[in-house]
């Protein structure tokens, strides 16, 4: 249960930290539906940002359940 709880946090953080800098594009474009949904920066965030972004609050879930985790894997 605690493995899929830091993959949760993971891809929630990533979804989250993805929106949240897309607000920044606001600034040069009118609709945050076309930020969204433009691939290039999908990619762009996805490849250089998102996973180490969202790798710090799922390092602290494990850090905090380590016991767990090398009991159970």
């Amino acid at each position: 249960m605690k493995s899929l709880i830091v993959f949760i946090i993971y891809v929630s953080t990533w979804m989250l930290g993805f929106l949240t800098l897309s607000l920044v594009g606001l600034l040069w474009v009118d609709s945050y539906h076309q930020i969204i949904s433009n691939p290039n920066w999908f990619m762009m965030y996805s490849l250089l940002i998102g996973w180490w972004l969202s790798i710090l609050p799922a390092r602290e879930y494990y850090s905090h359940n380590e016991q767990y985790f090398n009991k159970h894997f």
